[in-house]
């Protein structure tokens, strides 16, 4: 699966929730600000400009946007299945992690855990959440980890090969 566009015009292949979607750029001249729909397998960018700075933030804040629905509702769950309460969930623009978890209860992810499988979203939210009972990677971090997510291995080596972080950068 191609995972990073190298353009944002018209055809582009672009990762959402595991899924390739086909970038389309619609000009609509009385467009203020530009905005993101999914039509299908599509995601539709409506701009007054073609300009590809233009389309590749409206993307990214598209991303973000969805992110943030779809990393709290996981976070919700899997807060009940483990019993735990978190802090804040803020989604974050890092190059460098998916997600941590701060000695507050507080979790970070990175907004482009969005374009991965939701399978592997739920690892990085599980990993962070199983951080709130072990604030390290000890065998008892791991037990719980595999606990929840027995095959959590499979879905990290996924992160390691097909990871996204450069995607928008």
């Amino acid at each position: 699966m191609k995972m990073t566009a190298t353009t944002y015009k018209n055809g582009a292949i672009l990762p959402y929730l595991g899924q390739e979607y086909t970038l389309e750029v619609r000009i609509y001249r009385s467009y203020q600000k530009p905005g993101v729909m999914e039509e299908g397998r599509k995601l539709v960018v409506l701009t007054a400009l073609s300009d590809e700075a233009v389309v590749e933030k409206a993307l990214r804040e598209w991303y973000a946007a969805r992110a943030k629905q779809v990393i709290e509702a996981r976070v919700k769950r899997y807060c009940q299945e483990l019993g735990e309460t978190v802090g804040t969930v803020r989604i974050k623009n890092v190059k460098s992690r998916w997600g941590s978890c701060s000695s507050k209860r507080n979790l970070n992810f990175n907004w482009r855990l969005v374009m991965a499988p939701m399978e592997v979203l739920d690892y990085v939210v599980v990993h962070e959440l199983c951080h709130l009972r072990e604030m390290n990677h000890s065998a008892a971090f791991w037990d719980l980890v595999g606990a929840v997510l027995p095959d959590y291995k499979a879905r990290s080596q996924w992160l390691k090969t097909c990871g996204l972080i450069r995607q928008f950068q």
